[in-house]
């Protein structure tokens, strides 16, 4: 067991979702202009900077221009993104500003200064290493066509203990009125577990027939590096799951891509960390009875 857990950190670090690395070394990275469709555009910024205490870099895909209302509702994603801290509960409190670089600069510079700080912090008190404490973010488009758009946020880092951490979320916009499609969730700290709320992807989440594609699509996960042939050995690899048959939704929504839906959990939702980030696509037409009227209507 000990080693299957190992090959799957190995290949999850490999295949992180989305992370898109820069080989731009300077502190301010200029922006650069990506034309991804012609009704919108973003501004890709990226701005870093490093030292023996912390290293920061965080880039994101600022829109520039399109439908007025899209335009906003995506600023407004990426600021929340921008706002939100690892192991963190509760919905951030975003600053909502139009400029990109300075929402990108003031997020630096903050963690930056909280990460440098704390580094130090550890050192005095005698319990801190040599490796600098880090973060990097990337919020950026994935995919963009005529019935939506689909933005990853990935961030990474380490702050010191054990191991470091990856968190890989995604949000999709209906391209023709800027909705999220998708649910918010909120930690129910006695009932230990997330409750979906303002729910606009799916219709139908209780039903045996969805529960099983969850089931059979962590199992899958799973599959790629050893044989999870029964519900008692794919329960043996989870974290926190009683019945296999009632696996919940990912505490962020899943995602629109080009071959289907993805289902994405972050580290010690459902599995070890050693275990990864378990994750699965599920083909539109599979997932299309479960699907809102709106969320189906997305599908390419």
């Amino acid at each position: 067991m000990k080693s299957l857990f190992i090959i799957i950190a190995m290949a999850a670090m490999l295949t992180a979702c989305g992370h898109r690395a820069s080989t731009d070394n300077s502190e301010d990275a200029d922006s650069v202009s990506v034309d991804t469709i012609e009704t919108f555009k973003v501004d890709s910024i990226g701005i870093e900077r490093k030292d023996s205490t912390a290293e920061v870099f965080v880039y994101v895909d600022w829109p520039v221009d399109g439908d007025e209302i899209l335009v906003k509702a995506i600023k407004k994603y990426i600021c929340e993104e921008l706002a939100a801290r690892p192991n963190q509960e509760e919905q951030p409190k975003a600053n909502y500003t139009d400029d990109g670089k300075k929402a990108v600069s003031e997020t630096m510079k903050e963690m930056y200064t909280s990460l440098s700080e704390d580094w130090k912090d550890m050192r005095e008190e005698g319990y801190g290493g040599e490796t600098p404490h880090s973060y990097y973010l990337n919020v950026f488009v994935v995919e963009n066509n005529d019935h939506y758009i689909t933005y990853i946020s990935n961030s990474e880092g380490y702050m010191g203990g054990a191991h470091g951490f990856a968190i890989c979320t995604g949000m999709t916009f209906n391209k023709k009125t800027g909705r999220r499609i998708g649910y918010r969730t909120e930690y129910d700290a006695k009932k230990e577990t997330y409750i979906v709320k303002e729910q606009t992807l799916f219709k139908d989440v209780d039903s045996a027939p969805f529960r099983k594609i969850i089931k059979e699509g962590v199992r899958s996960y799973f599959k790629e590096y050893e044989s999870v042939r029964t519900d008692a050995e794919l329960k043996d690899l989870l974290l926190g799951v009683d019945n296999v048959n009632r696996i919940p939704l990912p505490s962020t929504p899943p995602y629109f891509t080009k071959q289907g839906l993805y289902f994405g959990y972050q580290q010690y939702e459902i599995a070890p960390y050693a275990a990864g980030m378990p994750g699965f696509l599920v083909p539109y037409d599979k997932i299309r009875p479960y699907l809102t009227e709106e969320a189906a209507a997305l599908i390419p």
